[in-house]
């Protein structure tokens, strides 16, 4: 059988988002964290996803859990320099289950090398509880 579809994942009811959102905040909360020690949730504009999306053979998503140095800005460092800090990356994936490589134009982009056509991931992503709605 073939997961990989585009009716993978279901709409969950709201009281199991609650439990399953509740569980992981109290779960930081026993390990000492305050509300705003730790990243709750990530966003990401529809035309960012939609990019991703429109790729030719793309059938879905896969968000990858990482993690990246970060200063207290939630700007990257290098490794060791500030804190370790989780994050998510956002990928197109194929029927196959694979994931697919961004192309993008990447004209102008600083410290992109000429002629690099690598794979690439939609991150950095807004943070909260740094860019939550009051």
């Amino acid at each position: 059988m073939n997961v990989f579809t585009k009716n993978a994942g279901r709409i969950l009811d709201p009281q199991e988002t609650k439990a399953m959102t509740g569980a992981y905040q109290e779960r930081k909360l026993e390990v000492g964290l305050s509300k705003d020690e730790y990243i709750r949730s990530e966003y990401f504009g529809i035309n960012q996803v939609q990019h991703l999306l429109n790729q030719p053979g793309c059938i879905g998503l896969r968000i990858h859990h990482a993690k990246r140095w970060e200063d207290a800005d939630g700007k990257p460092t290098e490794p060791g320099k500030g804190q370790l800090v989780p994050r998510v990356l956002l990928t197109g994936v194929d029927a196959k289950g694979k994931d697919m490589p961004v192309y993008a134009d990447k004209s102008g982009m600083k410290d992109m090398p000429d002629g690099d056509d690598g794979e690439m991931a939609l991150g950095d992503g807004y943070t909260c509880p740094q860019h939550c709605p009051k």
